[in-house]
């Protein structure tokens, strides 16, 4: 980042900045039919061309890139407890070398293979992040802009913590992450909106027309599908009736920090904290 010398008001520039897309239409048909790529690659084009435009589908997770770490499955072979993530160990061994229409039926054959939809959305979103920081990696970015609302990060800390997962909150929800990953760090600059506040500024700035909804395993499901979905309903249905519930939520999140003697050499294949 750079501060421009002759604006009055100081403000961080970034030289540079590139989009980052991961098509999941491998495993939601929905995509295919509003052709989300598509658009996207239209819509990066005409509005925002001093930028490059990088769709990766999911499926190339399991392509040479991504599994290049020769400990990676030895790892995941050593998370027990957990038929679901056995099963990933078994998926994952020997993947490498097969063309994209096989990465993408192994891909549908690991998440089908999983029978809880919490295990499910977990094991995606890491999917997700590990593949946008080994792109980022490859292209010698130094941050990762995420664009999680003040409403997405409260829903997460409170599914985070029924989950167990309470020690990673910090990196997972903070502003800022720059401890997991050499070199590279992961922000929120949207923390403190609401998803309200998006959606009305979207409106009124007649951004509708850009507006693609996303798709994931909780889509037209109900409450008690999963713990995050069961979250978003208790934290959106409360949010109604007390509009101060998210932001509550959100500074009590933004005030957790990790250990100081916290051990980041050693980390997990999965989720990479």
């Amino acid at each position: 980042m750079h501060v421009a010398p002759h604006e009055k008001k100081k403000i961080q520039m970034l030289a540079s900045a590139m989009i980052c897309h991961i098509d999941e239409s491998s495993l939601f048909e929905e995509q295919v039919k509003r052709s989300t790529v598509t658009k996207l690659t239209e819509m990066a084009k005409q509005e925002f061309p001093k930028m490059d435009f990088m769709s990766s589908r999911m499926e190339d997770v399991f392509s040479e890139p991504f599994l290049k770490d020769p400990s990676f499955s030895k790892t995941l072979k050593a998370v027990g407890g957990s038929s679901d993530y056995d099963y990933l160990a078994q998926i994952v061994e020997g993947s490498t070398t097969n063309s994209e229409s096989e990465r993408a039926e192994k891909l549908r054959k690991l998440f089908s293979g999983i029978t809880k939809n919490t295990a499910k959305e977990d094991l995606y979103w890491h999917i997700k992040v590990a593949m946008l920081v080994t792109l980022a990696q490859k292209e010698g970015c130094s941050y990762i802009f995420m664009a999680d609302s003040s409403t997405r990060q409260a829903i997460k800390m409170i599914a985070m913590t029924s989950k167990g997962r309470g020690y990673s909150i910090p990196f997972d929800i903070g502003v800022e992450n720059d401890a997991c990953f050499p070199d590279l760090a992961i922000l929120r600059p949207m923390k403190d909106m609401l998803s309200k506040e998006i959606g009305l500024y979207n409106r009124f700035m007649g951004f509708e027309q850009y507006v693609i909804p996303p798709t994931d395993f909780n889509t037209g499901k109900p409450a008690k599908t999963s713990i995050e979905r069961l979250t978003e309903e208790f934290i959106t249905t409360l949010d109604r009736d007390f509009p101060s519930t998210v932001s509550t939520i959100s500074r009590t999140a933004s005030k957790l920090t990790p250990l100081n003697d916290m051990d980041m050499s050693k980390k997990c294949a999965i989720c990479s904290m």
